[in-house]
């Protein structure tokens, strides 16, 4: 390539995982000169001094990897030319098909690599699970990145995960499925103006990286989080009206009261109602186990209206308008049985957040 009086020539090769572009000279004056017209390009790398001591050399390395190369920041007629030249190589049988056309797709299309935020890998786990995780042996950049989460009001240990870089092993900072959602509830709950903005921004550069490093699956599951950590707090209970369905029949809830509150480590959610015209007043209990899970159930009454077989239905009515599901049948039928899914569902009502966060905290 030609930028004004310079002219300059890359190697490009096709390894096993990446596109990698790369410059190597024991002129330090030529490598920044390379270097400045790769940041003509939009290519953001800077040359690295490499030292050879069983040799005695040093010579220097600008080296960019398939992300820094596909960025948006970079012109689209370079990211053609190396995008063509991979398609070229999979044509010679130099490279898998299917791998060149990924390379070259994600060439085209573009990356959102944000100068600001971590360059998170989000994906679907072999498990089902959601990951999202950066990955640096930068002990400061994982550091600064996790204290701007807890300045937010992110928890470590609860929000997000951090492994610190060890013995030339990168350190990993996660941010968990509740960390996303609770940057969801900052981004459209926080009193402050700046937070609301910082979660945002936060959010909208998870929301790109999924897309790009997971595909669309990724993508859906962070916006699943992202809605479910937004309504959070905003719907009441006390007063609710609703008609669901439960076990093919339709039922008609009316929610008079609702509270709760945490005792010797429990989370108790106390709800007088009236289904189907018959009142209802039932306590649920949430517990922690050894293994942190969560653990919720409410007990069936014999002596109610209708015996236990028709409280039951009433309770499975409530409890969907709740908790968004009826719950799982524990004891024969005596009791429903729930998880923090659950109770994170419930969330959504002012009632139960602030008393379902502090029992969620508790031991985690």
């Amino acid at each position: 390539m030609r930028a004004g009086p310079w002219e300059a020539k890359y190697d490009v090769y096709l390894k096993e995982n990446a596109v990698v572009l790369q410059f190597t000279s024991t002129d330090a004056e030529r490598a920044y000169q390379m270097a400045h017209i790769l940041k003509l390009l939009g290519v953001k790398a800077e040359p690295k001094a490499v030292e050879d001591r069983s040799r005695g050399r040093r010579w220097w390395l600008i080296y960019a990897t398939t992300d820094v190369l596909a960025s948006k920041t970079v012109l689209p007629a370079f990211r053609e030319a190396i995008a063509k030249a991979v398609e070229e190589a999979a044509e010679k049988g130099l490279v898998e098909a299917e791998k060149a056309k990924r390379w070259a797709e994600k060439l085209r299309e573009g990356v959102t690599t944000a100068e600001d935020k971590p360059k998170f890998k989000i994906q679907i786990t072999n498990r089902g699970a959601l990951d999202i995780v950066y990955e640096t042996t930068s002990a400061e950049n994982l550091d600064r990145y996790a204290e701007e989460l807890k300045g937010l009001g992110l928890e470590e240990g609860v929000h997000l995960v951090r492994r610190e870089p060890e013995g030339g092993k990168p350190g990993a900072l996660r941010i968990t499925a509740e960390g996303v959602k609770k940057l969801a509830e900052l981004s459209h709950h926080a009193e402050d103006a700046e937070k609301r903005l910082k979660a945002s921004e936060w959010l909208n550069h998870l929301l790109a990286r999924a897309g790009e490093s997971g595909g669309e699956e990724a993508r859906r599951r962070v916006e699943e989080l992202v809605e479910e950590g937004a309504a959070r707090g905003v719907l009441t209970l006390t007063g609710l009206r609703q008609e669901v369905e439960v076990d093919g029949e339709r039922h008609v809830v009316e929610i008079r009261r609702a509270e709760a509150r945490i005792e010797d480590g429990r989370l108790y959610i106390r709800v007088e109602a009236v289904v189907d015209g018959v009142e209802v007043k039932r306590e649920y209990t949430f517990t922690r186990k050894k293994n942190n899970a969560v653990k919720g159930a409410v007990s069936t009454w014999a002596h109610a209206p209708g015996g236990r077989e028709a409280d039951l239905t009433r309770l499975k009515a409530l409890s969907t308008v709740i908790f968004g599901e009826a719950g799982n049948l524990m004891a024969g039928g005596k009791q429903l049985g729930y998880t923090r899914r659950h109770l994170e569902y419930a969330m959504r009502f002012r009632e139960v957040k602030e008393a379902a966060e502090s029992f969620l905290k508790l031991n985690s």
